[in-house]
């Protein structure tokens, strides 16, 4: 016991010198970036630029126009309506994905039945749907959440089709030889398996959802961050359109990282057996 308490102390901090440094090489390489933007487009030194401001404006001249975006008051109802968008899409997504992807493994006629259609739709470029989606949907949020839905849908039912698919056969029937049922089996077995493959494609479907949503913005809208970078663009507001891209890069960021502590938290029980 005496000699387990300071190799787990050791452990520790060894952990965190370690998290202490990935931080720092982190923050250094973003630093740099920075640095190297400011130096091509003329922050760092008064008057001399590399590119004129509509190709690449300065970091301070973005953050002038963040500042005069959320002056406008326009930032945050734009942020929450395509965050909507893409959530609202992605849960619909994550729920049907889930649901066809157990039902298709487990009827194993229907799904040799409908694959080879599922592919065909899996393999149709999500974006090029967008005008047909505008056209079928409208101009407001029921169209992007639809096209959303569309392209996450694909990520997760395959993820869950095969991952049923790939089961082992052996669970299912150690629990039938204690004498549970379908019940015992769904929620012992299929539930925490299924839910290791959805929480595998979490991640991407979060990147997806967002990029999907601005995209279909971009086609035809009337709000959102994509409907105000559109704006932008076609008046040459080239530091309004850096800034709403800074915005979704940390939207995304912190929403991936979210799913990354919500991933840890649902997988647990896989590193504590």
């Amino acid at each position: 016991m005496s000699l387990a308490i300071p190799h787990a102390r050791r452990a520790r901090t060894a952990s965190y010198r370690r998290s202490v440094w990935v931080l720092a090489l982190r923050a250094s390489f973003v630093l740099g970036v920075l640095v190297g933007w400011a130096a091509l487009s003329g922050d760092l030194v008064a008057g001399w630029r590399t590119m004129p401001r509509a190709i690449l404006p300065s970091p301070t001249e973005v953050l002038a126009g963040l500042r005069a975006y959320a002056a406008s008051g326009d930032l945050a109802g734009d942020a929450l309506y395509t965050l909507s968008e893409a959530g609202a899409g992605l849960a619909l997504a994550i729920a049907a994905g889930i649901t066809v992807g157990v039902l298709f493994a487990y009827v194993r006629l229907l799904g040799q039945a409908a694959e080879p259609l599922m592919v065909a739709l899996n393999a149709m470029p999500r974006y090029a749907l967008a005008p047909l989606f505008v056209v079928w949907f409208g101009l407001g949020m029921a169209s992007k959440v639809a096209l959303v839905f569309f392209a996450v849908f694909f990520v997760v039912f395959f993820n869950v089709y095969q991952g049923v698919l790939t089961m082992d056969a052996n669970w299912v029937r150690a629990i039938e030889v204690m004498g549970g049922g379908p019940r015992e089996v769904a929620r012992y077995v299929i539930l925490p398996y299924v839910v290791s493959w959805v929480v595998a494609a979490l991640r991407t479907s979060i990147g997806v959802s967002l990029g999907v949503a601005v995209v279909g913005e971009f086609v035809g809208s009337v709000q959102g961050l994509g409907y105000r970078m559109v704006i932008s663009v076609g008046v040459l507001d080239t530091p309004r359109t850096f800034a709403i891209l800074v915005v979704l890069a940390a939207v995304g960021y912190g929403v991936v990282t979210l799913a990354g502590l919500v991933e840890r938290r649902l997988l647990r029980w896989q590193r504590d057996g």
